[in-house]
């Protein structure tokens, strides 16, 4: 081969490898593409899955009755979540929900919300089947403070006032409340210093908060604690904790919790094991009856936090 026709051959070899490469990167980036489609899709398609009955009202103001009559649920038909699930909440109360991993406790209050429709067996509210309500109106009464509170690329401001018509002072108050406003006011901008997507400029801890603090100003008369301080340290916890608190005032609160110590002054547990309602009652009781919650809280506290086979706290 003549020194030329080298020369060219590798010109013509490095044209060729660019392309390629670009083509190759084509096909992450469509994939990438199809994945972010699908989930947009399922977002969109989230209130069409909920089928409202066509007499559908607008609930009244609830006063936060809870009641399941034998609720059943599965993802998949043959693994049921859900086999036979009764239990009441009185207006008021603050009633806790524990389990295994996967036994059906976000399951539960998912219903509640209908972001899913039991498979039978009835949810109510105030007496009324949920059915009956319009899921928006359903849904606007309802709080909620997650594991991983969802913080939207924004204001501080906005994010604490999302999806309510509220002043700035409601804000600032809600904020006080929620022992948000210490952290906030040190802020480069205070409540108009912007947070990253999903807050991640902020700590665990700052971001329950701020959604502890959206939770007080909807004001809403059914509170859904999923656990709230489960990620957090202690300093943290005793914050988000003291806050809760305030929020739980006044309030019918469902609370799935796996550190116990934020259940003891719970007016009732509900121990939920492979679908069903294993056992109720208060703290005190339920380790007094030395069953599956006694087990947890021996796991949590040490072997003589828990009451022996005979039903008496050792001393």
């Amino acid at each position: 081969m003549e020194l030329g026709v080298l020369q060219v051959f590798s010109v013509y070899l490095t044209k060729f490898f660019g392309p390629v490469q670009d083509l190759s990167g084509q096909a992450d980036t469509i994939a990438q593409t199809a994945v972010a489609v699908q989930r947009i899709q399922a977002i969109l398609d989230a209130d069409s899955i909920i089928e409202e009955r066509p007499d559908a009202t607008d609930p009244p103001a609830f006063r936060g009755q809870i009641a399941f009559e034998h609720v059943a649920f599965a993802y998949d038909a043959e693994s049921p979540v859900l086999r036979d699930v009764s239990f009441t909440v009185e207006p008021g109360q603050l009633v806790g929900i524990v389990g295994h991993a996967g036994s059906g406790k976000s399951t539960a209050i998912s219903l509640i919300a209908r972001f899913f429709d039991a498979d039978s067996g009835t949810i109510k509210i105030d007496g009324v089947d949920i059915k009956d309500y319009k899921v928006h109106g359903l849904r606007s009464q309802l709080g909620f403070v997650l594991q991983d509170t969802v913080l939207f690329r924004g204001t501080v401001h906005d994010n604490i006032a999302f999806g309510a018509d509220v002043t700035r002072e409601e804000v600032v108050e809600a904020a006080k409340l929620a022992n948000a406003d210490e952290f906030i006011t040190r802020m480069p901008q205070g409540y108009d210093s912007k947070v990253g997507e999903r807050g991640m400029t902020l700590s665990g801890g700052q971001r329950q908060r701020i959604g502890i603090a959206r939770a007080l100003i909807r004001d809403n008369p059914i509170l859904i604690l999923d656990e709230p301080t489960a990620a957090l340290d202690a300093e943290s916890e005793h914050l988000v904790i003291e806050a809760l608190q305030r929020l739980m005032k006044g309030r019918t609160v469902l609370c799935i919790a796996h550190r116990l110590s934020t259940l003891h002054d719970a007016d009732k547990i509900v121990v939920i094991k492979d679908g069903v309602v294993a056992e109720e009652g208060t703290n005190h009781e339920l380790l007094a009856l030395n069953g599956l919650y006694a087990e947890f809280h021996r796991i949590q506290y040490g072997d003589d936090s828990a009451p022996t086979s005979a039903g008496v706290a050792p001393t």
